[in-house]
C-alpha cells in the first residue's frame, strides 16, 4: 500500500509529575505502536506529530520512514486543524490515524491483516470503533479537511466521517488487542497485567510505582465463583456478554452515555445518568455504601458523571483520581467523591470508558491466563 501515510499525535508531557508520568507511558506505547504498523510493510511513510523530542529522540534516527513533525509553538491546539494541516503539507490521500495509546496489545500480525483488510477500499473508512475510534483507516484523507471543526479530539472521527461525511465504513472485529484505548492510569495498570502486553510498556508501568492493589483485588473477585459485580457507564453490550460467558459473577450493570463525546452530547451539556442522579440525591459516601450492599466489587465510569455534572476537570484530576490520591484532587467535588470510593467497603475501580469495556476484558484475560477471549463479532462488520 504505497500510497498509506501514517500519522500519530503525542501532547505534552506537562508540569504536574503525575501529568508527565502518564504522557511518558503514552510515549512508550506510541514509539512500540509506530514500531509494529511499519513493521508491516504496508504504510509508505509515518508521521509523529508532538510538542517535543523528550523520550522520542531515537525516533528520529528510524532507519525506517518516519517524520517527526514538531508543533507550532505557541499556538493553541486544535486537534481538527492540526490533523488538517498535515494532509494538506504532506500531500496524503490515504491516511492511517492512530492514537497515541490506541490499542497497544495489537501485534505486527493484527495490524498487517488490519490494514490489508483496508487495502480492498477504494474509498470507506476502517476503525475499531465507530462511536469513538481510536484509529482509522480513510480515503480519501481529504474528507477530515471538510469537517475538521468537527473533531476537538480524535474520538469523533469516525462516527463524524461516517455520519455527516457518508464515508463506507467498516469496524474491524472486536477484541481486547483492538479495542484496548491507553487513556488513563487504571488503563495502564490493567494493561500491564496483561498477558500480551509489551515488556517494554509493561516495565515503563511498573516503574510508577503505583498502587494495583484494587486491581488485584478486582481479578480475584473474578476468580470466585459467585461474586457480584457493579458495572456503571458506558458499558457495551460485548464486554457484558464477555463477563458473563468467561466469569461465574453476577453482574449489575448501568449503561448509559455511549457515545456522549462523539455524538458531542458532553459538548453541549446534554449528558444525563441516572446513577449520578441518585449519587446526587444521597451523597457520596452513602452512595458506596449501597454499592457495598449490593455487590463485592465494581468498575465505575466517572467521566459519566463528571460531564452529567457539568464539569471536567484537569487532566491531573482525571489521573489522580483513578490512583484513589483524593487529597491530591484541586477539583471539590471530585474529591468527595474518590475519598468516598477510597473508603468504600467494597473494591472499587474508577476510570473512563475504556475500564468498563475493552480494560474489563482485559482485566478478565489476565485473571483466566487468556491472552484472546473471543468477542460476540467474529468478522468485519460493513456500515453502508
Amino acid at each position: 500500500m504505497k500510497d498509506l501515510t501514517l500519522v500519530m499525535m503525542v501532547g505534552p508531557l506537562g508540569a504536574h509529575p503525575l501529568e508527565r508520568t502518564m504522557r511518558f507511558l503514552l510515549r512508550v506505547a506510541a514509539r512500540e505502536t509506530l514500531s509494529r504498523i511499519m513493521s508491516t510493510g504496508r504504510v509508505a511513510r509515518a508521521v509523529l506529530a508532538a510538542p517535543d523530542l523528550e523520550g522520542l529522540e531515537s525516533m528520529g534516527r528510524s532507519p525506517l520512514s518516519l517524520e517527526i513533525d514538531l508543533d507550532s509553538a505557541g499556538q493553541p491546539f486544535d486537534f481538527g486543524s492540526r490533523l488538517s494541516d498535515l494532509i494538506v503539507r504532506y500531500r496524503i490521500s490515504r491516511l492511517l490515524y492512530v492514537g497515541a495509546g490506541a490499542s497497544p496489545l495489537m501485534t505486527s500480525e493484527d495490524w498487517d491483516a488490519a490494514l490489508g483488510a483496508f487495502q480492498e477500499m477504494e474509498e470507506g473508512l476502517l476503525t475499531n470503533n465507530l462511536h469513538s475510534s481510536d484509529w482509522i483507516a480513510l480515503a480519501p484523507a481529504e474528507a477530515v479537511r471538510a469537517r475538521s471543526h468537527h473533531f476537538p479530539t480524535d474520538n469523533a472521527l469516525a462516527w463524524v466521517l461516517h455520519r455527516e461525511g457518508e464515508l463506507p465504513a467498516r469496524v474491524w472485529p472486536r477484541s481486547t488487542a483492538s479495542l484496548l484505548d491507553l487513556d488513563t492510569p487504571v488503563d495502564a495498570l490493567i494493561v500491564a497485567r496483561h498477558p500480551m502486553a509489551p515488556p517494554v510498556l509493561r516495565k515503563a508501568v511498573e516503574e510508577t510505582g503505583w498502587d494495583a492493589h484494587q486491581v488485584a483485588r478486582i481479578e480475584a473477585l473474578l476468580r470466585t465463583p459467585g461474586s457480584r459485580l457493579i458495572l456503571a457507564g458506558r458499558v457495551p453490550s460485548w464486554a457484558w456478554a464477555a463477563l458473563e460467558r468467561h466469569a461465574q459473577v453476577w453482574t449489575r450493570v448501568f449503561s448509559e452515555e455511549r457515545g456522549m463525546q462523539a455524538s458531542a452530547r458532553m459538548q453541549r451539556g446534554e449528558v444525563r445518568s441516572l446513577v449520578y442522579a441518585y449519587l446526587q440525591a444521597v451523597g457520596p459516601r452513602v452512595f458506596f455504601q449501597t454499592l457495598g450492599e449490593l455487590a463485592d466489587g465494581a468498575l465505575l465510569d466517572i467521566r459519566v458523571w463528571m460531564a452529567a455534572a457539568g464539569r471536567w476537570p484537569e487532566p491531573v484530576d482525571r489521573y489522580a483520581a483513578d490512583l484513589f490520591a483524593w487529597e491530591a484532587i484541586h477539583d471539590p467535588l471530585l474529591r468527595e467523591w474518590v475519598e468516598a470510593a477510597a473508603r468504600a467497603p467494597l473494591p472499587v475501580l474508577l476510570g473512563g470508558h475504556t475500564l468498563v469495556s475493552a480494560g474489563l476484558v482485559a482485566l478478565l484475560e489476565s485473571t483466566l491466563g487468556a491472552p484472546r477471549l473471543p468477542l460476540e463479532i467474529a468478522e468485519v462488520t460493513d456500515l453502508g
